[in-house]
């Protein structure tokens, strides 16, 4: 009987423990504080100040670096500080987008622009970055002055002032074409591919010369193909197509036909063995130009500077225009080396318009060859007038892409407020700089055109004195 009382208190034990287990459990939430509460007496830190902010604003400071990091990656090589001088504006390199107003390109554009990152509050700096970052896209490719420096030379074509030999008329008008037919140049310029804008302007060219004119016609990278197996062939390739003579239509479309865009660019080859067309025309005898025509850098190993010095310094005397024909920034540097080592000039075309324009100038020139072998004598006055037109030309084309630069610049303002990519504050504060700076561009293309019209009232060898002395001098002060 003990026995089992003893068991009947040990389970009424058992069951009264557990019963005091159960509420021991369901009180202890309501006793415990949650731990994400801070009791009302802490202090709060500084660095719980900038994540309480960050949170807000949804950008860390990580993540800030990183956005500057992506819209420094959208400024182009070569867009490093706002242009201030007038040398500046004309040596900044055009933007992705110059030329052509926001309308006609505005998908492109606004694909870029989506790519533009968001950072809140910009200081000063990130505000610069962005607007370089825009400059790279708009900056307009504003006229060089040095355009109409050259442009003063070539009117002044057999006046008795020139100095120059190569500028003086000869008894003989030669002009050699240097060609790319490399297979680059089978890319699109406009609705047709440079090799065939470059064709349909030497035909133009040709035919516009006077009867007692000689062209002539040189290729080169028209041999073999890209690939590395036909490199050799083609970097020892250059021929000539059409030799130096009187233009003949059906030979020239002849000549036009036997060659395509192909291999490989040996502009160092092609211009030795255009001094060798020309060495029978001794510059004492012979007024001779050479254009060379191309859309890239040599890839054939050779040094086409230093062979354009050497074109230079021979008896040829040639007067060497180099032609870019839409030629990449690593092309034009180079381009414009081969120009000036030869004491020639270099322009960037981008079509077969612009193309035909230039070979233009050859032809004017071939002209008044020709009056003054028919005993014309040089008539100053034409000359200077006909040079204040083009100073007012020059004058009126930088202010027309001032004003299409800063109307690009407001649209895409436009568009980064209304897809909510920038805020409007930072708009208002890019705005007054856009402001400030096209009212500067203005300002300088005024100067510029006031300082060449100064040159064009001189005689010829005072303006080149003028430039000589003063012209460097003079840009950097503006």
């Amino acid at each position: 009987m003990r026995t089992c009382k003893s068991f009947f208190f040990l389970i009424l034990l058992v069951f009264i423990s557990g019963l005091y287990g159960c509420f021991a459990d369901r009180e202890e939430p309501v006793v415990t504080e949650p731990s994400s509460k801070k009791p009302e007496s802490q202090s709060v830190q500084p660095n719980d100040i900038d994540h309480e902010e960050n949170a807000t604003s949804g950008e860390s400071p990580i993540d800030k670096e990183k956005q500057i990091e992506v819209l420094k990656a959208l400024i182009p090589e070569g867009v490093t500080q706002f242009p201030e001088t007038a040398e500046d504006f004309y040596n900044l390199p055009p933007g992705r987008f110059s030329g052509v107003q926001y309308g006609k390109q505005k998908e492109e554009i606004d694909k870029v622009l989506q790519q533009f990152p968001h950072i809140e509050n910009p200081d000063r700096e990130t505000l610069e970055l962005y607007y370089l970052a825009l400059l790279g896209l708009f900056a307009e490719d504003y006229p060089e002055p040095q355009e109409i420096i050259n442009q003063i030379k070539l009117a002044s074509f057999g006046s008795p002032e020139m100095d120059d030999p190569r500028f003086q008329f000869k008894e003989q008008y030669n002009v050699m074409i240097v060609l790319d037919a490399s297979g680059s140049m089978g890319n699109m310029a406009g609705g047709k591919t440079r090799m065939e804008a470059a064709k349909e302007a030497i035909r133009s060219f040709a035919a516009s010369l006077p009867a007692d004119a000689r062209v002539g016609l040189r290729v080169y990278g028209h041999e073999g193909t890209g690939s590395e197996a036909d490199k050799a062939l083609s970097c020892s390739k250059s021929d000539v197509m059409y030799p130096l003579q009187a233009y003949d239509q059906q030979k020239l479309d002849s000549a036009l036909a036997q060659f395509k865009p192909a291999g490989w660019t040996p502009i160092a080859l092609a211009l030795e063995q255009a001094q060798k067309d020309l060495q029978s025309y001794k510059g004492e005898q012979n007024t001779n130009i050479i254009y060379l025509v191309s859309d890239g850098i040599e890839t054939c190993g050779g040094d086409p500077v230093e062979v354009a010095k050497q074109l230079a310094d021979s008896d040829v005397t040639p007067i060497v225009n180099v032609v870019g024909f839409g030629a990449d920034g690593e092309a034009q540097r180079q381009l414009k080396q081969v120009a000036d080592a030869a004491g020639g000039r270099y322009v960037l075309i981008q079509d077969q318009q612009e193309l035909k324009k230039e070979f233009e100038q050859a032809s004017k020139i071939a002209r008044k060859w020709i009056e003054w072998k028919r005993g014309a004598t040089y008539d100053a006055l034409s000359e200077k007038l006909s040079q204040g037109v083009e100073i007012s030309v020059y004058g009126s084309t930088w202010q027309r892409m001032s004003v299409r630069e800063s109307y690009n610049f407001l649209s895409a303002f436009y568009e980064l407020e209304r897809r909510k990519i920038l805020d409007k504050s930072t708009i208002t504060k890019l705005k007054e700089i856009e402001k400030t700076q096209s009212k500067l561009i203005k300002q300088r293309g005024d100067e510029m055109k006031t300082f060449l019209e100064n040159l064009n009232a001189k005689t010829y060898k005072e303006a080149i004195d003028a430039i000589n002395r003063q012209y460097s001098e003079n840009v950097k002060r503006n």
